[in-house]
């Protein structure tokens, strides 16, 4: 709902000590694809979700990582059992 959309926050990911920041047009779902997923094309669509309210077991259950992704290059090493991360072009894109 556009209402949620206008009351987001910027969504802080501190990784190594670095602060990764992914802006509210980076949590909602592309507004260009609404219709691939059934919806509809005036709505804003949020990719992040509260998921206190579900019994899934422990630990941190997301639904952000494709909004993650697309701002952030992610490079995952598991021969030395580390993970990268870098900004893209993408990383503070007032668009999506």
């Amino acid at each position: 709902m556009s209402s949620q959309y206008s009351s987001l926050k910027n969504l802080n990911f501190i990784i190594g000590g670095k602060t990764y920041e992914l802006t509210p047009n980076g949590q909602i779902w592309p507004r260009s694809l609404n219709t691939a997923i059934g919806g509809s094309t005036s709505y804003v669509y949020l990719m992040v979700a509260d998921s206190s309210q579900t019994n899934s077991g422990p630990g941190l259950d997301s639904t952000n990582d494709q909004a993650f992704h697309e701002r952030f290059y992610v490079v995952y090493d598991a021969d030395n059992s580390r993970v990268g991360f870098a900004t893209t072009p993408y990383t503070d894109a007032t668009t999506n």
